[in-house]
């Protein structure tokens, strides 16, 4: 058979298949060649046919993805361009062999699901599937004859690579965005219609509550009422458009009543298709109380700055006092109402000197300058001074046989009255504030925070209304405050100073009154305190030199060491104070002692002047003076060079006392 007849056999029987699929009525027969005019009808719709197809072939090459049509034997029958530069030329072909290598129709076949029940199917796959392709998208429909009849499916493959990708990286991000706000260390919340649809779990940690709980509070069951006004006010703004953001801190209310601060950050937002406001939040409890602490301390900065600048001139004014009157009495005889006069006056300038070593005492928290005493004559001589504003009694057990105490006077006495007087605020209208002293043995029974050993114990007990146990537990906390306070600095401070001195201060109440009991380690009994009384000894002789740039101060000094059986000799400042000791000692008349003031204004002062005394004369006994009693070298004077010190204002009988001390070894 010639090609041309070959060719002309291949369409036909081409054409008689693709009638038979498509359902068109069976073609006869062509003519023997001997029937032209048949042979002519035929070739020209076997040219039809072709044109068609061809046009068939161009629409779907047209389509960018790979696209390819299957008989209902699964049999390849078309393959576009796109299709066949992936899986090559496989027409004709079992889909099933041609791409899976399979001996049966793949289980997810989406031609197998359209064949079926004639509906679109579409399945994804993922794995390598060529270069750069690691994702594809398979849609398969059903072609059907005039009569809904499925002769065939037609198969579009498109590559979801980039948009997988893209699905996976927002997974990927959502995920991690998720992580963050769930694990953030600070609360996340969204607020919507009076509520709290969604808030984190360090939001539902900071409220005490869990995350459901929340979501069915309103906003006035979380928000205090003094914070609700700025809050709503907040919230309108950011829904009406007035604001893009708002800052605020609120008082926010937990799960257990109690009351923190939260700094809130919020912004506009949408929320299931509907307006809201999203924020985050920080509790800032602590650090309000922080800040709290700060500026007290701030406070307590100026008032040490301010206590520091007065100090000196008002101690060096009151030593000044102090010494005049205990010169006035002795010209004045006991019994006599000016002695008892001058005697009240005495105390009442060391009371003035111990509101200046308060304020020393509380703001720069000085190590105490200890001396012995009796504790009780203290007690009497505070409730000497305490005066009454109402009728309130004091009733007293004092023993005389109290074991002595060394404490810094100064301080103890401070921390005694503001107990005295917070009694006295306490205790209602001819009422009784109850004041004893005993001698008591502390063990591990009395469960004390103290060692083990003799103290002495002060009870101050009052008629007052009682406290609360938050207030017992508080009451020593700095800026503790009750709306009658104690007076002076507080009992904080009170209760500082007993620890510094080695003691404890307790509290119990009732409603009948509160009492407070301090406790402070005793002394040996074979310890005496110093005496009271002072009796002029003119048999003492002795040459001092005092230096001190306040001509008050350096006068009064001056009669007091005479009235002791001195004589002295007075400079302003260190410079002077060298030359007149280098001058009697050439000259043979050596110092028994020396008395510096700490701090000179221009000039030198005590503590560089002893540097160039000891150079000069290792031997000489030298005293430092100061108002500034909580100076670490009033304290450890004796690492400085000193042999004593006399904190100023001081009495009669401690300078006494401290040069007896001092020029017991010279003579």
């Amino acid at each position: 058979m010639s090609s041309p007849k070959k060719k002309k056999h291949k369409l036909t029987e081409d054409l008689l298949r693709l009638g038979q699929r498509l359902g068109g009525p069976e073609p006869t027969r062509p003519v023997p060649e001997a029937c032209t005019d048949a042979d002519r009808d035929l070739q020209d719709a076997l040219r039809r046919a072709e044109e068609e197809s061809n046009t068939i072939k161009a629409i779907v090459n047209a389509i960018g993805d790979p696209v390819s049509v299957h008989d209902t034997d699964f049999r390849i029958v078309l393959q576009n361009e796109a299709h066949r530069n992936i899986m090559g030329d496989c027409a004709g072909e079992f889909c099933y062999r041609a791409y899976a290598d399979n001996e049966r129709v793949c289980d997810d076949c989406p031609i197998a699901m359209t064949f079926k029940d004639g509906l679109v199917h579409t399945i994804e796959k993922k794995g390598p599937i060529e270069k750069g392709v690691s994702a594809i998208e398979i849609t398969a429909s059903s072609l059907k004859d005039s009569e809904g009849n499925i002769i065939a499916g037609i198969e579009v493959v498109r590559n979801i690579t980039p948009r997988k990708k893209t699905e996976e990286d927002l997974l990927r991000a959502e995920e991690q965005f998720r992580t963050l706000v769930e694990e953030a260390l600070f609360g996340i919340y969204i607020y919507q219609d009076g509520f709290f649809p969604y808030v984190n779990p360090q939001a539902a940690r900071i409220l005490g509550y869990t995350q459901e709980e929340i979501s069915s509070r309103p906003l006035d069951a979380l928000i205090a009422a003094d914070s609700l006004p700025s809050s709503n006010e907040n919230i309108r703004k950011l829904l009406q458009g007035e604001a893009t953001s708002v800052h605020n801190i609120v008082s926010a209310i937990r799960k257990d009543g109690t009351i923190i601060e939260i700094e809130t950050q919020s912004l506009r937002t949408e929320y299931k298709g509907k307006p809201a406001v999203m924020g985050t939040f920080l509790d800032i409890t602590e650090r309000k109380k922080n800040e709290i602490t700060v500026r007290n301390a701030e406070r307590l900065e100026s008032l040490s700055s301010f206590a520091s600048n007065i100090a000196l001139e008002y101690n060096n004014i009151l030593t000044a006092i102090i010494g005049n009157l205990a010169l006035a009495k002795m010209y004045a005889k006991p019994g006599y109402e000016v002695y008892d006069v001058l005697t009240e006056a005495e105390k009442a300038s060391i009371r003035a000197k111990d509101l200046t070593s308060q304020l020393l005492s509380f703001s720069e928290g000085g190590s105490p300058v200890k001396k012995i005493i009796y504790l009780q004559e203290m007690v009497r001589d505070l409730l000497s001074l305490a005066g009454e504003s109402k009728a309130i009694t004091y009733e007293t057990t004092l023993p005389f046989n109290i074991w002595p105490v060394e404490v810094d006077e100064s301080q103890m006495g401070q921390a005694i009255n503001s107990l005295l007087i917070n009694a006295r605020n306490a205790t209602p209208e001819r009422g009784t504030v109850r004041i004893s002293a005993d001698n008591v043995p502390v063990g591990s029974s009395e469960g004390l925070p103290l060692k083990h050993g003799r103290y002495i114990m002060l009870s101050i007990e009052d008629q007052g209304e009682g406290m609360s146990d938050k207030e017992v537990q508080t009451i020593f906390d700095p800026f503790f405050a009750r709306e009658k306070k104690a007076g002076s600095l507080g009992l904080a401070n009170s209760y500082a100073i007993a620890r510094k001195h080695g003691g404890i201060i307790t509290a119990q109440s009732s409603p009948g009154g509160n009492t407070f009991r301090v406790y402070l380690p005793a002394l040996e009994e074979k310890t005496s305190a110093p005496s009271g009384s002072f009796v002029i000894s003119q048999s003492r002789r002795g040459k001092v030199l005092v230096m001190d740039d306040e001509e008050i101060v350096r006068i009064v000094v001056s009669r007091l060491l005479q009235q002791c059986g001195y004589e002295t000799e007075l400079a302003r400042e260190g410079a002077e104070m060298l030359r007149l000791y280098r001058e009697a000692k050439e000259a043979g008349k050596t110092f028994d002692a020396v008395i510096l003031d700490l701090i000179i204004q221009d000039g030198m002062g005590g503590q560089e002047a002893i540097k160039h005394l000891l150079a000069y004369d290792p031997d000489v006994k030298v005293i430092v003076s100061s108002g500034y009693s909580h100076n670490p070298i009033m304290i450890n004077f004796r690492e400085f060079g000193f042999v004593g010190f006399l904190p100023k204002p001081y009495k009669l009988e401690e300078l006494r006392r401290v040069m007896s001390e001092v020029t017991s070894s010279v003579h």
